[in-house]
């Protein structure tokens, strides 16, 4: 077998049976070249290497390191003993090609590897999304039913089918040992494979593609994880709108398979949108033949095209009958009736003043919601990657003011219910017996709706 760390050069020697690919240890860019980094964007670290301390050369406490971002050899303090530069230096964990039962060719560790530790880098062809579909469909083409196509980013894939790392030969698991994290390398954004728990010598590398199904023919998941979805993709939104699966317990049903109650005083049985592991296969309402592209995103942004035959579904998932479902008797507390349980003046404009602002706060937070909505519409899931950083700022600015709103609001009414303002009497003003002036009243003061007069 061979080691994935004995060889660097383009051209590797397989074993028989794998389809040919160039071997490349980084990514090679088509239609630009790499970027070449401003000194004034470089990311300086604090660290200086200490010999008596060996995490000191850029390790877990290093700002780079904590961030995603890799040291630039030239300007960190620790230089050569910086740890910081994995992906420059190909600093990949052992591993070996071998032949799975049923599953293709997959990788193991040939070492023990410890949690966090990296593992080897995906490489490939940096594509835009335009180019990735063109591919995707001349692999389809040519009756490459699998193609190594992964998101970079919102508008880049790496496409590592004829160029690529020994990555690609990673299989899925729904219980993986594995992750993709995304570093930034001398401005560049690489994906990278980490170990998400220690992995003992011998044992197969897996980590979750999160499939994102988009219609055309499902396929199998062969992980045989106990929790595993039977179907790539089957979690995804697409995949539970179209087939519409519904769970009992270890039971599983299509739309049109789930028992319905016509009991008034029961309530009707949910609809689970998820979907989990178990023996029990999904049967699929799908109809349509033909051909269409399927995207995989991993669990950090990255996503992956998957051929297959079939095509986007015409036909909407079929609706659960209209059945009278016994209404809930628990009642929603209106904030604005927090004011009039209070006797104190002071307290109910306080306690109005933060429902106030919590309005504001809420009013905010809506209006950038509906300002990056576009954009969360257009890629079909938040991505980070997709929404200008001034936005994002602006997101979270508005995230925090409506939480301390909601935490001023909450502590308001908690401190005017367990220490009460005392009740304010109201004062008269006439004539007394001996002359006029203004008189305080003896009498009690009048409850209303609305607390003391």
């Amino acid at each position: 077998m061979l080691h994935s760390d004995e060889d660097k050069s383009n051209v590797v020697q397989l074993p028989e049976g794998v389809t040919p690919f160039i071997h490349i240890t980084q990514n090679e860019f088509l239609g630009r070249k790499h970027k070449k980094l401003k000194e004034d964007d470089i990311a300086i670290c604090e660290c200086k290497y200490d010999a008596s301390d060996p995490e000191s050369a850029c390790v877990e406490r290093c700002l780079n390191v904590i961030t995603n971002t890799e040291c630039t050899p030239g300007y960190c303090q620790c230089g050569a003993t910086c740890r910081n530069q994995r992906f420059q230096k190909c600093e990949y964990a052992k591993t070996k090609l071998f032949r799975t039962e049923g599953r293709g060719w997959g990788l193991l560790a040939d070492e023990n590897i410890k949690a966090g530790q990296f593992i080897i880098e995906y490489c490939g062809e940096v594509i835009s999304s335009e180019e990735a579909k063109k591919r995707s469909q001349a692999y389809e083409a040519h009756g490459l039913k699998d193609a190594y196509i992964i998101s970079l980013d919102a508008n880049h894939f790496i496409d590592a089918t004829r160029k690529g790392s020994f990555a690609r030969f990673i299989n899925h698991s729904c219980w993986p040992n594995c992750e993709t994290r995304k570093w930034t390398v001398l401005g560049e954004t690489r994906v990278g494979i980490f170990a998400k728990q220690d992995i003992s010598i011998g044992m197969e590398l897996a980590y979750n593609y999160n499939f994102e199904w988009y219609g055309g023919a499902t396929v199998q998941c062969l992980c045989g994880a106990a929790n595993c979805s039977i179907f790539l993709g089957a979690k995804s939104q697409g995949f539970q709108k179209y087939n519409h699966v519904w769970e009992d317990g270890d039971v599983r049903y299509t739309v049109e398979e789930v028992p319905l109650y016509d009991s008034a005083e029961d309530d009707s049985l949910p609809v689970i949108s998820g979907t989990s592991g178990g023996n029990e296969q999904t049967k699929i309402l799908n109809d349509s033949e033909g051909s269409t592209l399927k995207l995989e995103p991993s669990n950090t942004t990255c996503k992956s095209f998957n051929i297959g035959s079939g095509s986007t579904p015409k036909k909407k998932a079929q609706r659960l009958p209209k059945r009278k479902v016994k209404s809930s008797s628990r009642k929603q507390v209106n904030d604005g009736d927090f004011a009039k349980l209070f006797a104190s003046k002071e307290a109910r404009e306080e306690v109005i003043m933060y429902e106030g602002l919590k309005n504001e706060a809420t009013s905010k937070l809506n209006s950038v919601y509906e300002e990056i909505r576009p954009t969360i519409e257009e890629h079909g899931r938040d991505n980070q990657d997709s929404v200008p950083t001034s936005v994002a700022e602006m997101w979270i600015e508005a995230h925090c003011s409506k939480y301390k709103a909601d935490f001023d609001l909450c502590f308001s009414v908690i401190k005017n219910v367990m220490y009460p303002r005392p009740a304010t009497y109201t004062t008269a003003a006439g004539p007394s017996e001996g002359g006029a002036g203004p008189q305080t009243t003896n009498a009690e003061p009048k409850l209303s709706e609305g607390g003391v007069k």
